[in-house]
């Protein structure tokens, strides 16, 4: 048999889980309601840049011919090139201002140039130096992307606890990027917004636009 002395702290240590208000996430959950560190702000962050991965190997040489493609045989393929990529990081932050992880329905928004406007002036899509970029506005959204930061196990894997953002790579980019050469003048501007649920039932919409330019 328990003594007094011994069973009240045990007493007030299960009303305390059961307070009204107390956090309620757990591992595992999706439901962020009365979590204190709920993200109230998200940027996308500056580290967002172009990828464009590596070359793909050069055929082998030839030391009897004039080309290095005479030794590939018809059967064999060199591999594609590399993909590219933007490579998208968002921040969030609490009311403290300190970076958190976040949950919810993530979409991420690409903007390009609206090249039928461009065509119909005889001008090129993307502005070059000196041009007005007024006269090449407004942009259009080329791309959209969805992520389910709900589904838990995909949230940890796009997390990068080094740089303390969610690394979110974006693929199936248009043309004029995959086709531009490193160093051309681009500019990428992307949309962020997530649905941040609230312990009411409801959700704050957090919206961020970052212009990508390399």
């Amino acid at each position: 048999m328990l003594r007094p002395l011994l069973l009240l702290p045990l007493v007030l240590l299960l009303a305390a889980c059961n307070t009204p208000g107390s956090p309620g996430f757990r591992p595992g959950s999706v439901n962020s309601g009365g979590w204190p560190f709920v993200p109230t702000s998200m940027r996308i962050y500056p580290l967002t840049h172009i990828e464009r991965g590596s070359p793909p190997p050069s055929p082998p040489a030839n030391p009897t011919g004039p080309s290095p493609a005479d030794n590939i045989q018809p059967h064999q393929v060199l591999p594609p090139p590399a993909e590219v990529r933007i490579i998208a990081h968002l921040e969030f932050r609490d009311a403290w201002g300190d970076t958190t992880k976040a949950v919810g329905p993530l979409v991420i928004l690409l903007y390009g140039p609206n090249s039928n406007a461009a065509a119909a002036r005889g001008t090129s899509a993307t502005p070059s130096q000196g041009d007005d970029p007024d006269a090449f506005a407004p942009e259009i959204q080329q791309r959209r992307y969805d992520i389910d930061l709900t589904d838990l196990k995909r949230n940890a894997e796009l997390y990068d606890p080094a740089t303390r953002t969610y690394r979110i790579a974006l693929a199936g980019l248009p043309a004029w990027i995959v086709n531009s050469q490193p160093g051309a003048d681009l500019r990428i501007t992307l949309r962020a917004e997530l649905n941040s649920p609230r312990a009411s039932g409801s959700s704050d919409l957090l919206v961020d636009e970052y212009v990508v330019t390399k």
